[in-house]
């Protein structure tokens, strides 16, 4: 039985940035993608749209933040295509980046 702490789309958040946490480190070949860091993933209430949050800070490039973003768009279908066939889910959502802003505590 599941457990009743966490709801599906939690735990399916939370696969999707492990498996795109890993396909962007040893797959994705664009150099402006390299030392990304997933943060989060969060999930609309249907599982159809996934939000993507990134950070940059820990990345080795100079690289502005529309540099990269324009980087995961040419890369979201191949992204996509991986996290449909490393997940046995039966639609695999859209997927949409955004910066995370780090504040400073």
């Amino acid at each position: 039985m599941p457990s009743p702490d966490f709801k599906r789309s939690d735990r399916i958040s939370d696969l999707i940035k492990e498996e795109i946490s890993n396909i962007l480190c040893f797959e994705v070949k664009d150099p402006r993608l390299k030392g990304l860091t997933v943060l989060k993933v969060e999930l609309s209430p249907d599982m159809k749209k996934s939000y993507i949050f990134f950070s940059s800070s820990n990345s080795f490039s100079d690289l502005d933040v529309e540099e990269i973003l324009e980087g995961l768009e040419k890369a979201k279908g191949f992204i996509r295509r991986k996290l449909s066939s490393n997940l046995n889910l039966r639609r695999t959502p859209e997927i949409y980046f955004k910066q995370e802003s780090l504040r400073q505590i």
